[in-house]
This record gives structure tokens, C-alpha cells and sequence, in this order.
């Protein structure tokens, strides 16, 4: 029966286990994928705040065409350039220019011949007049749009420019064309207006996949045919954001872009992924730090109610393993008070037969002496069968408890007819603990001595003083423990009985632990010798001694 009883505890410690790592897989499972969505989405914050800066530099860009393109429209309707005379026409650019603020602004006709222009021979842009290609790409504005070219290089990339072409109407018609001359170097200024860190870049690229802007541009003009096919293939596909390894440096980068309104044009900012991670770690520390002292509250909380649990689970095995002590020694007490019962019911009786005679003074002691010793055995088992409290500790004379103890298995001693030899000293048996919890580790380390000798065998029960602790020794001549079973000893659950649970030494060890002492265990063939040493308590003459 008790076989099967350990199979079923194993048998259910093992689900037990993988109850437990299952439980333990999902949590981290749990844990996992709450800590990818949480990087997901500080990753998504990071992505709309470059986003926003982007959009603010878009929005700079887009304000400083459209007020270029408003004005030249107001130029193109004005009744002097619809004329299209030269001194007329050249008035209204000479005054445009300075408003507008470009280098140089133009009308021609259809055909491509340049009307009139208002030229500053500042040389960053050319003259009208030198621009024999310019009719090749006037197609937008001969359909009466307005357009914003791409990049145009004039002489070197430092007189770079673009063009803004503005269609001259008359009844529906298109009669000439407005063309300004914008150098690429004033656009610089709008670039600059969103927030950029050092460690990023701005740059804009036209639909011909050439650079507009860009920090590096004089490194990279001419721009590799790769590079263009690379940033096209990114960049002109709607808005949006893309991770890429960077032809330029080498780098991996985050790349987000938009389009600008009135020309064919994409802004981009190019991240490098280092830098979004560090700032998605720094959008995440206060949240980190938050958590973190979450867990510590939770971890105090936890570890609170696991010691209550734990000093829950000690009690109740101190309390089985008491329940089992008083089912243990009820018989033999019974047994014990059933003898001086016996002698009692027989004085009585005689008593009762010779009602002519009082009972003697000798007889009365007698009967006096076995109600004290019942007396005595009900009251040691009373506190022994109390139910458990919180320990109470006090003044303990060691000799006086294993005197009380003594009385309670003396039936056990006796029916094995079992010496006892009992030595304790007079004085100098004094120590701190609590008395029930004391009175059970002696039980225990008796009645295993008990159930270890043999027939008529002998058990020592002795007290000692060993520097400041009280050394009491329960030897008995038993069989012998093996030392790797001694070293085991104490365990919970661990022991050598077919009918034995295991925990009656593991909870006198915690308890000695408890009171501040130890249980040290020698055993040989023929010998075994538990010694559990306690505090010693200073007592009244030694103190009176110290004093003097």
C-alpha cells in the first residue's frame, strides 16, 4: 500500500513539473510577444515623429513654390507681358525679379525664341539667350500647366538651377511662356527649417533620379547609374517608409519620403537604423524604468506571500507531524493510566468491604500519589495535543522538559522492555525556546531511538554544558546509520521507514534551526548518536557570580 502511495506522489509530482513548464513556456510566449508589439509600437512613434519633421520640411519646400508660382501667374496675367512687347514686357520682369527673388526670368513664345528677359549677370544662372535646349521641355506649359523642372547644371554643379515655367494665356491659348531661373542653392534654406539631427540627412531627388539637394552632392556628381536605379526604385512608389543599405556609405537606413506638390519631385530623409533604435530604447525608458519598479513591488509582493506560504506550509507539517506523535503516544498513555487506575479501583474496593475500618494514611498516599501520576501523564499529553500558535519563547529548564518527556513514552520504553539511562545535571540546564515546540524534537528523537534499538536494548539521555550551549544527547546501541543516509537526514520527504512520511526530523531540525542551534548526528555499527545543542541560558548563581 505504501508503494503505491509513492507511486502516486511521483506520478503527481511529474505532472506537476510539466504543468509547470507549460505554465512557464506560455508566460515567456506571453512575455515575448507583449515586449515585440511594445518595441513595434515605440518603433511606429519614432517613425511618425520623422514622418511629422519630414512633412514640415515638405511643407516649407511646397510654400516656397507655391509663392514663386502664385507671382509668376499674376505676371503671366498682366497686361503688359500678354502683350508681348519687349519694353513692356521687360518692365514687368525687371520689377518681378526683385519680388520674386530669382536670378533670372523670361518669356518665349511657343517656339522656343526668347521675347524679352530680365537677366542679373550674376552668373549663377545663364542668359535666356544661352538656353538653346529650353524649348525641348516645354511641353507641360504649351498644355497650359505650370511645372517645375528638374535639375539643370549650368558650367559647374555650384551654378546648378531649376526652372519654373508658367504659361502666358490669351482667349484659352497659350501665347508664350514664363520661365524663372531658381538657383538650387537658395532652395537650401528651406531645408534647413524642420529639426534634422547631425546624424541624418535631407536630401530630394527629381523624377530623372538626379540629386536636387543633398549634403554630399559635390561627392556624388555625377550620380552612379546604380545609385539612381536604387533611389527611384525606392522613392517614386506613393509615400512611405523603407529600411535599405545606403550605395553612398554603406550603412542601413530608414528611409522615409513624400512627394512635393507642384513638382515631380521626392523628399526624403535617410535615418540610419542604429540611431532609430537608440531613440526607440530612449522613448522606452521611462516606460522601462516604470516597469522595472513594477516588477520590484511585484517581486517584494511575491516573496511576502511565498514566506507566508512557506511558514504555512512548516506549521502544518509541524502539526501533522505532532498529530502523529499524539496518536502515537495516546495508546501508550492509556495503557499508563489504566495501571495506577488499577490501584486506585483496589483500594476503593477494599475500602468499600471494610467500611468498619477507616482507610489507613498509608493507603490514602498510595491512592493520592497515582491520581497526581494521571494527573501528571493527562496534563503533559494536553499540551502536547494543543493545537498549534506562534512560538512563544521562555525560560526552558531542559532537564525538567526530558523528565516530562520520559514520562510520556515510558509506556514505549516499557513494552519493549528498553533501559533508560538518564543523566542529567542539577544546575546549568537553562535556555530560551518555546516549550511544546522543544518537548516534539524530543519525542521525535526518542521515540526513533525506540524504533531503533532492539529488544531490551539501551538508550542514553544526557545533558551537557559545552561553552555557551546545552548539549543533549539521545544515543542508542541500534543497528547503525549508513553515512550517506546520515548526510541525508532532515530532508522533507526523505526516509527509510516503509510506513514513514519523512518529515518528523526535517521539522526538528527547523525548529533547533529556529531556536538558534543545530543537530549533529554521529552514527556507527552498533551506535548512533543524535546531539542537539542549544543556546545556554545564563542562570541566576552564574550571574551572581559574575556580579561578586
Amino acid at each position: 500500500m505504501s508503494k503505491r502511495w509513492w507511486n502516486l506522489v511521483q506520478l503527481s509530482k511529474s505532472k506537476h513539473t510539466v504543468a509547470m513548464l507549460f505554465v512557464g513556456i506560455g508566460l515567456l510566449v506571453i512575455m515575448c510577444g507583449l515586449i515585440v508589439n511594445y518595441y513595434n509600437y515605440q518603433y511606429q512613434n519614432v517613425v511618425a515623429t520623422e514622418r511629422e519633421q519630414l512633412a514640415t520640411v515638405a511643407e516649407y519646400l511646397n510654400l516656397y513654390f507655391d509663392t514663386k508660382l502664385i507671382g509668376l501667374k499674376v505676371l503671366a496675367g498682366s497686361p503688359n507681358v500678354r502683350s508681348l512687347e519687349v519694353e513692356r514686357v521687360r518692365s514687368d520682369l525687371l520689377s518681378a525679379a526683385a519680388v520674386l527673388g530669382v536670378d533670372n526670368v523670361a518669356v518665349f513664345d511657343p517656339k522656343g525664341n526668347l521675347i524679352a528677359d530680365y537677366y542679373s549677370n550674376s552668373g549663377s544662372v545663364p542668359s535666356a539667350a544661352g538656353d538653346p535646349k529650353l524649348v525641348e521641355t516645354f511641353a507641360a506649359p504649351l498644355a497650359g500647366q505650370t511645372e517645375i523642372s528638374g535639375r539643370i547644371v549650368h558650367q559647374s554643379l555650384e551654378n546648378a538651377y531649376i526652372n519654373l515655367r508658367v504659361p502666358v494665356m490669351n482667349e484659352n491659348k497659350v501665347i508664350a511662356i514664363l520661365v524663372a531661373y531658381v538657383p538650387i542653392s537658395d532652395m537650401s534654406m528651406a531645408l534647413f527649417q524642420g529639426n534634422i539631427a547631425e546624424c541624418q540627412y535631407i536630401f530630394i531627388l527629381d523624377a530623372s533620379g538626379q540629386f536636387i539637394y543633398h549634403s554630399r552632392l559635390a561627392e556624388l556628381y555625377p550620380e552612379n547609374s546604380l545609385l539612381k536605379d536604387q533611389l527611384s526604385g525606392l522613392l517614386f512608389n506613393g509615400e512611405g517608409v523603407v529600411q535599405f543599405n545606403s550605395m553612398v556609405d554603406g550603412v542601413d537606413k530608414l528611409l522615409i519620403h513624400t512627394a512635393l506638390n507642384n513638382a515631380t519631385w521626392q523628399v526624403a530623409t535617410a535615418v540610419p537604423l542604429h540611431v532609430v533604435y537608440a531613440r526607440v530604447l530612449r522613448e522606452s525608458m521611462d516606460d522601462v524604468e516604470n516597469l522595472l519598479l513594477l516588477l520590484v513591488c511585484f517581486g517584494l509582493l511575491y516573496g511576502v506571500w511565498r514566506q507566508a506560504k512557506r511558514h504555512e506550509r512548516e506549521r502544518e507539517q509541524l502539526r501533522l507531524e505532532r498529530m502523529k506523535c499524539v496518536n502515537q503516544l495516546a495508546a501508550g498513555i492509556a495503557h499508563e493510566i489504566r495501571n495506577p487506575l488499577t490501584s486506585i479501583k483496589g483500594f476503593i474496593q477494599l475500602m468499600a468491604r471494610r467500611t468498619d475500618k477507616p482507610p489507613t494514611p498509608e493507603h490514602l498516599e498510595i491512592v493520592l500519589a497515582e491520581i497526581g501520576r494521571i494527573d501528571n501523564l493527562i496534563s503533559e499529553f494536553q499540551m502536547l495535543a494543543r493545537p498549534l500558535k506562534e512560538p512563544v519563547f521562555e525560560e526552558v529548564n531542559i532537564c525538567k522538559l526530558l523528565e516530562n518527556v520520559v514520562l510520556l513514552m515510558e509506556s514505549q520504553l516499557h513494552t519493549k522492555n528498553i533501559t533508560l539511562q538518564l543523566q542529567l545535571p542539577q544546575g546549568h540546564c537553562l535556555t530560551f525556546g518555546d516549550i511544546s515546540q522543544l518537548k516534539q524534537v524530543f519525542i521525535n528523537l526518542l521515540k526513533n531511538a525506540i524504533e531503533a534499538v532492539p529488544f531490551a536494548g539501551i538508550i542514553s539521555l544526557a545533558v551537557s554544558r559545552q561553552q555557551d550551549m546545552l548539549a543533549v544527547t539521545v544515543e542508542d546501541n541500534g543497528e547503525g546509520i549508513a553515512a550517506a543516509v546520515v548526510e541525508k537526514l532532515g530532508t522533507p520527504f526523505f526516509t527509510t521507514k516503509e510506513t514513514g512520511s519523512g518529515l518528523g526530523l526535517s521539522v526538528c531540525y527547523r525548529i533547533i534551526q529556529n531556536h538558534g542551534g543545530t543537530i549533529k548526528v554521529f552514527s556507527e555499527q552498533g551506535k548512533t548518536t543524535f546531539t542537539v545543542f542549544l543556546p545556554a541560558a545564563v542562570e541566576d548563581e552564574a550571574v551572581e557570580a559574575i556580579c561578586c
